[in-house]
This record gives structure tokens, C-alpha cells and sequence, in this order.
């Protein structure tokens, strides 16, 4: 594979300060973490996952598709290794549920029902514990937001986004992800149900409102790699 500095001129990210020398680091703690390995993916995405890293530590933009095509791994291969990489160095970054809409583009009523769940279950789990307990609780936990939002589209009966996928964006771990799944649908029966029979947000929404939201949805979904 080329050297780190002929990919970030591939991916035109030579001329930006830090990203260097950043990208440099990621690659040698990489590097020591998967000593050895066998993994033929994870050999192949090191460098381009490397480079990533940097970008979003420094929040500078990168094109994952290119970082694919660089490592001579399909996209979804390419997202598995780079989930797979942040969890063995402990960069499981807290998502939240505008980057998810901003990712995936759901329909209408997907990210406020979403909202609802996460506030429903925050109140009726945290009800089942001591209240020192519950103020400590990390409510904001990347394994619930991406849990909310995928029953949420399950409940719409739409197909936004694949397992693989928000485990990617999420950083987390299948085991982590069923469970707050699980949790989820135990403490968030009210939303849920509400979904089901339909709901009230819609007509909440005013259409003209309704109109500029998508509007820009679709714009933000083009910008977006």
C-alpha cells in the first residue's frame, strides 16, 4: 500500500496543517494494537482508517467512499474496519441524532419520534433507579441515541439504514447495541405504540414548515460524503 503521505495527496488533504502528522499517530497506536494480525481487511484499511481518524479529531472533512476505494476494500467492508478500529482504541464517539438525520436522511417524524423515545425512556428507566444513579447515567450514550433511532424506523416499517451501518457511525458493539435495544423497547413501550397507531406529529407540523424541513434535508443529505 502507498505511504501516508502519497494517500493524503490522493485524497487531497496534504496541504492542511496537522493532518500529517496526525494521521501519523493513529496509524503507529494501529498499528500496535493489531500487531500480527492476520486480518486481511484490517491490514488493507490501516492507513486510509489512519488518515480518517485525523480528519475527524481535527474536524476536517474526508470522503469515505475514497477512503474505500484506497484500500481496495468495498464500502461496507471499509465501514466494519474502521468500527472495528475505533473500538479497540477507544474512540467510541457519542452520536447524536442530528448527524444520524444529517447521514441517512430518514423520513419525516423519524429524528422528533426519536427525540421522544430517548426522553420517554430516560424518564421511566431512570424512575427504576436510585436518583444518584440516574443523574450519573450517560442518557446521551451513542448505543441509545443510534437504539432509538433504529426501532424508530422500524416502527415507521422503513428501511433507512442497515445494522452494519449505524454500528459503523456509532462505534459500538453488536452485544452493546442489542441490549440498548432491548432497554429501549422495555422502557419505551408509549412511543412506540404511538407510532404504531399512527401518531400526532405529522399533524403538528405545519405543511409550509413541513415543506422548508425537507427542503433542506435534501440539501444537507447532497453535501453530505
Amino acid at each position: 500500500m502507498a505511504h501516508l503521505s502519497s494517500l493524503l495527496n490522493k485524497l487531497q488533504l496534504d496541504g492542511i496543517p496537522n493532518v500529517a502528522a496526525k494521521a501519523a499517530q493513529y496509524f503507529d497506536q494501529i498499528n500496535h494494537r493489531f500487531s500480527g494480525s492476520k486480518v486481511h481487511s484490517l491490514n488493507l484499511a490501516k492507513q486510509p482508517v489512519a488518515i480518517q481518524l485525523a480528519c475527524e479529531s481535527l474536524s476536517v472533512e474526508f470522503n469515505e467512499a475514497a477512503g474505500s476505494a484506497l484500500s481496495a476494500l468495498s464500502l461496507r467492508e471499509y465501514k466494519k474496519c474502521t468500527h472495528d478500529i475505533r473500538v479497540a482504541l477507544s474512540l467510541n464517539k457519542h452520536i447524536t441524532l442530528e448527524e444520524l438525520d444529517v447521514r441517512f436522511g430518514p423520513p419525516q417524524g423519524v429524528i422528533e419520534y426519536s427525540r421522544k423515545l430517548l426522553d420517554e425512556f430516560k424518564q421511566r428507566f431512570g424512575a427504576t433507579m436510585p436518583l444518584s444513579v440516574s443523574r450519573h447515567m450517560n442518557w446521551a450514550d451513542s448505543a441509545y441515541v443510534a437504539g432509538a433511532f433504529a426501532l424508530v424506523c422500524k416502527h415507521f416499517k422503513k428501511r433507512v439504514a442497515s445494522k452494519a451501518d449505524i454500528l459503523a457511525i456509532a462505534a459500538i458493539k453488536p452485544k452493546v447495541y442489542t441490549n440498548a435495544l432491548a432497554k429501549l423497547e422495555e422502557f419505551g413501550k408509549v412511543t412506540l405504540a404511538e407510532i404504531d397507531n399512527g401518531g400526532d406529529i405529522f399533524a403538528k407540523t405545519p405543511a409550509k414548515k413541513r415543506a422548508r424541513e425537507t427542503l433542506a434535508d435534501v440539501g444537507e443529505s447532497r453535501d453530505s460524503p
